[in-house]
């Protein structure tokens, strides 16, 4: 590892550290007091229980701070020269310790196609190119991950018959269907739509998490049914989250407008404009006033909280790292705020909850969280 500070710091920039350079550099800077200029040498006795006083929970919200790193580069370059040594020391065990959960890696491009006559696909493996022709639409696997519907020829009569395509826990994919939409399946969600629309609507079914860029056709208007409400849109953007254990269902509209209707009740949103779906109560509602950017941090490959607990924090890695998750003891009911790449392992990501206070163990793919 490198110990000098402004080399570790240049390496850093450059995007060549190694994941426990990264490590070095990431938690000691998550030490500094916040309204302190960065430490001298004689500082850090003083200051190190002050630091860590300043991690610690304070009533119920806790602050995951993720740092913008060019913009505090020059201070980095003076914290570091004093503290390196301490920072490589004191989480030299943690590290050790750590090193099954480095092995478990993010999500990506994975998802499993059905067709209508009963044909699997594993998109993982099929190559690019024309993977099947149904009635002159045919399907193509691209290059870059994607999954897209081509119409060579109309189908002269009504054409029956659905696909679906499968994300796993772990995986994500982009759709875009014969009728120009365009979709994002979140993990563990599942897509069902015929590969021929029909004259008068385009209906597809979804189970988990999506969003979409539906392509403008007012002669037939775009319906997304999930299990207890269904979605109606002319030409829009907006992302569904409908996963079965989750207590809401969240439609958030991005730009158009969109009709979401249950049984008994039914909201036209507006941009900025959340639905919400209480899935024991059907008690529908509306929030007017949605964090777009958290909604869809998602597809952007960010984790983003907004006093979330911490059990739901534990389901979106659940499903995007593929482990499953189980609890001990009193588990804290504080709420967190703050945001981590997507693209981390998951030993980077319980690294910044455990400064939190959150405590976990791994064997294999199952995660024991341990309360206080």
């Amino acid at each position: 590892m490198e110990k000098n500070a402004k080399k570790l710091l240049d390496k850093y920039i450059a995007g060549n550290c190694t994941p426990d350079e990264m490590t070095v550099i990431e938690d000691w800077y998550l030490q500094l007091p916040f309204e302190k200029e960065a430490p001298h040498h004689s500082l850090i006795e003083s200051t190190s229980q002050e630091v860590w006083n300043r991690l610690s929970p304070r009533g119920k919200s806790v602050k995951m701070v993720i740092v913008k790193w060019l913009a505090i580069a020059a201070s980095l370059v003076l914290c570091l020269s004093v503290g390196i040594y301490f920072v490589t020391q004191h989480y030299a065990a943690p590290l050790t310790a750590k090193t099954e959960l480095k092995n478990i890696l993010p999500g990506g491009n994975k998802a499993v196609l059905t067709l209508a006559d009963g044909t699997v696909v594993n998109l993982d493996d099929a190559k690019n190119g024309q993977i099947a022709d149904q009635s002159g639409i045919v399907i193509r696997k691209t290059k870059n991950g994607q999954l897209e519907y081509i119409i060579k020829e109309i189908p002269k009569a009504t054409v029956k018959g659905s696909n679906t395509i499968a994300t796993p826990r772990g995986g994500q994919y982009e759709v875009n269907l014969p009728d120009g939409t365009k979709v994002w399946l979140n993990a563990a969600t599942t897509l069902k739509y015929p590969y021929a629309f029909a004259k008068n609507e385009r209906l597809v079914e979804l189970n988990g998490e999506a969003y979409f860029e539906v392509s403008k056709d007012r002669t037939r208007p775009f319906r997304v049914k999930t299990a207890v409400q269904t979605v109606e849109v002319l030409g829009t953007h907006f992302n569904i989250n409908a996963y079965q254990d989750e207590a809401v269902v969240k439609t958030t509209l991005l730009e158009g407008a969109v009709k979401v209707s249950t049984p008994s009740a039914s909201v036209n949103l507006h941009p900025g404009e959340q639905s919400l779906l209480n899935a024991t109560s059907a008690r529908l509602s509306l929030n007017a006033r949605v964090d777009v950017d958290k909604e869809m941090a998602w597809k952007n490959n960010v984790f983003s909280f907004d006093n979330d607990d911490l059990q739901s924090i534990m389901r979106q890695i659940s499903r995007w790292y593929d482990v499953d998750v189980v609890y001990q003891g009193k588990i804290t009911s504080e709420k967190y705020v703050g945001e981590i790449p997507r693209n981390s392992n998951l030993a980077e990501v319980f690294e910044i909850l455990e400064l939190n206070h959150v405590h976990i163990d791994a064997r294999g793919k199952v995660i024991t969280v341990t309360g206080n």
